[in-house]
């Protein structure tokens, strides 16, 4: 094991108290250091906006710089294949579903003509990119999301303060948070907290050197994913082990 531990960083849980469900597109969680690197890109924008400057947005052509999380950093597998000391959310107190609801779309026939200098007569709505569409949003409905993390407590909660909402379908009230909570335990296993849910099940991607010396760790198998935020960038794409989201 080799984690990058900053002064004042230790082992630390933290538990964000639901209002009801929560949409995720994969089967695990939300990445904690994903959350904070979201907030760290928002405030960049806002102030470039209030400065009038320009901010340089994510290209599929450029390899994404790797923002300044107050997180330590697993390094066990060296070079580029680091990753952040941080598990994907774990549902607390989780109500057994399955929860789905269901969401609509259909084309604004009369937006797509203000938009479009050539229209044919009519938009179809049953078939190509302006169909319309009735999608179901599988929920995750608990009374916490649980993180775990080695980190800086307090420059955790700064970031995490301002964030009401979280994951697919905010605008429709899913994801919404009630509070923030975090605890430190300094005597907790570093390895453990950087990497595992509460249940000791693989908490997040990681490389498969991360597990030499915990092989008796449940995982969900290994395939591509993202190591790092931005996980969805095909830079940070890598053959990993994939958490494991039984309970």
């Amino acid at each position: 094991m080799t984690l990058q531990i900053a002064a004042g960083m230790v082992p630390i849980v933290i538990r964000a108290r639901m209002a009801a469900g929560v949409a995720h597109a994969v089967p695990w969680g939300i990445s904690l250091d994903g959350l904070l690197a979201s907030e760290i890109r928002e405030n960049t924008k806002a102030a470039a906006r209030a400065a009038g400057t320009d901010y340089t947005p994510y290209s599929p052509d450029t390899v994404p710089e790797d923002l300044d999380l107050p997180l330590a950093r697993c390094t066990s597998d060296g070079a580029d294949r680091w990753h952040w000391a941080a598990t994907f959310a774990w549902p607390e107190d989780e109500v057994p579903g399955p929860h789905v609801q269901y969401w609509s779309a259909r084309p604004d026939q009369q937006a797509l003509d203000q938009m479009s200098a050539e229209l044919p007569a009519l938009v179809s709505e049953r078939q190509g990119r302006y169909r319309s569409r009735v999608m179901p949003l599988p929920l995750t409905v608990c009374r916490h999301l649980v993180w775990r993390a080695i980190g800086d407590s307090a420059a955790v909660a700064e970031l995490l303060g301002p964030i009401m909402s979280i994951g697919k379908k905010r605008g429709a009230g899913h994801g919404h948070v009630l509070s923030w909570e975090i605890t430190e335990h300094a005597d907790a296993d570093p390895w453990e907290f950087a990497h595992l849910h509460p249940n000791g099940n693989l908490g997040r991607t990681a490389p498969p050197t991360c597990l030499h010396d915990h092989r008796d760790v449940r995982t969900g198998g290994e395939g591509q994913m993202g190591l790092r935020p931005p996980y969805m960038h095909h830079a940070r794409r890598t053959q990993v082990m994939l958490p494991d989201s039984g309970r």
